[in-house]
């Protein structure tokens, strides 16, 4: 059993004391002997002075000793953290560190599911782990046109007529997306949405005379069916070591099972479709890259793609070729916290004009699809966490608004460790 330190100031405080008795003892045997040979009194008050000093020395050890048992003491009963070295403070989560038995490896550290407001993740999904992701996507935009069918011959006179039209568009999206690691580096995903749109079109004649409302006219059509199925596969090419971004190479095809463009009837009084489409009519195939660069506490990354859009001979229009886009992502995530992140990005797609027989459509043109995302990401627990991003339209052909929820569930294998 080791000793405490209170047992050895004890033990050093007695041996002072019984030195201390011992010497007095030793001279007080010398003085009795000159005494009865020399009874001389002066030797003995000398040797009563030089016990009085030996006796004002051993208490002065003796309070010293007392000193030093009492800081021992005190230090004993202080609680362990109170000796230990300070943590430093950009540990990030210390305080969140779980406690492992003995001969048990840790968890592994991972990034934060930060969302970056595209379709292409920067966190591939761990070897053994399935995740489940539902969603809801809703987005809105409106148009206004304005047509001047006639002539002018003063800024303010119009002979003919002025045609505005509004067209507001809603669309909800509810998908259900699936992503399994099959190594630590190599992930797959099967995403499968259902569509429903509404359209709205208003169009009036200014110029009509007082029965102008007459001419109004408000037309609401809408479609609802299952949207384009989407296949991707994921690998991770860098380690994102010596200061060099992680590298992920991505691959995407995106099936036709949604209802067509093509295959939806026209209004034949009004040009207007009378029911929506729920796809693009087309397949396509979309290679991109992505580049993440941990900056602790952020995190920046950048993805650049490339979607072709196969061609289809269609019986009634021949050969349509849809345009294929150029996008560029890119953006920055912080993490709040353990649990909380946000996320700032900005995407832009280009779109190239629709071809018919190798030549481009009258009043086909370029797409320029930009928006301003914004992301927030909170952990609900280890295994779940919910996924809320807005976009903001900043060119004009782009949608208004965007609104969309993710809420990524993982599930582990019983072979496989949450490692």
């Amino acid at each position: 059993m080791p000793l405490s330190w209170g047992v050895v100031i004890t033990i050093l405080r007695n041996i002072v004391t019984l030195g201390g008795l011992f010497g007095i003892l030793l001279m007080s045997f010398h003085a009795w002997g000159e005494d009865a040979v020399s009874g001389d009194k002066t030797d003995i008050q000398k040797l009563q002075q030089l016990l009085e000093e030996q006796r004002k020395q051993m208490d002065v050890q003796k309070n010293q000793l007392e000193n030093m048992r009492r800081r021992l003491d005190t230090l004993l009963e202080k609680p362990t953290d109170a000796i230990k070295p300070p943590v430093p403070a950009s540990l990030p989560g210390k305080d969140a560190l779980p406690v492992k038995p003995v001969g048990q490896a840790p968890e592994r550290p991972r990034p934060p599911d930060i969302p970056i407001g595209s379709e292409q993740r920067g966190v591939l999904t761990p070897r053994g782990t399935l995740i489940v992701e539902p969603s809801l996507q809703y987005t809105n935009s409106s148009v206004h046109r304005v047509a001047l069918e006639g002539f002018t011959f003063l800024p303010a006179l119009l002979i003919g007529k002025v045609d505005i039209k509004k067209v507001s568009r809603d669309t909800y999206i509810a998908a259900v997306a699936a992503r399994y690691g099959i190594t630590p580096r190599f992930e797959i995903e099967v995403k499968l949405p259902y569509v429903n749109r509404s359209d709205t079109t208003t169009a009036r004649p200014l110029n009509l005379g007082a029965d102008a409302d007459q001419q109004l006219i408000t037309e609401s059509v809408g479609g609802k069916n299952i949207g384009d199925a989407e296949f991707a596969l994921r690998y991770q090419l860098s380690q994102g070591q010596g200061g060099w971004p992680y590298v992920i190479g991505n691959f995407r095809a995106k099936s036709h099972t949604g209802t067509s463009p093509y295959d939806v009837e026209f209004d034949e009084k009004t040009g207007l479709q009378k029911a929506l489409p729920t796809g693009s009519g087309f397949w396509g195939v979309q290679p991109s890259l992505t580049m993440i660069i941990p900056s602790d506490p952020a995190v920046i990354f950048a993805n650049v793609s490339y979607l072709w859009n196969i061609e289809r001979t269609l019986e009634k229009y021949g050969r349509i070729d849809p345009g294929n886009a150029i996008g560029v992502n890119f953006g920055m995530g912080l993490s709040l916290n353990e649990k909380a992140s946000f996320s700032l990005a900005y995407d832009l797609s280009v779109i190239g004009k629709t071809k018919q027989n190798g030549e481009p459509i009258p009043l086909s043109e370029t797409l320029k699809i930009g928006s301003l995302l914004l992301g927030y990401s909170y952990r609900i627990t280890p295994d779940t966490s919910v996924n809320i991003s807005i976009g903001a339209g900043i060119t004009a052909d782009a949608p208004d608004m965007q609104l969309a929820m993710r809420m990524p569930m993982a599930f582990f294998s019983k072979a496989q460790d949450r490692r």
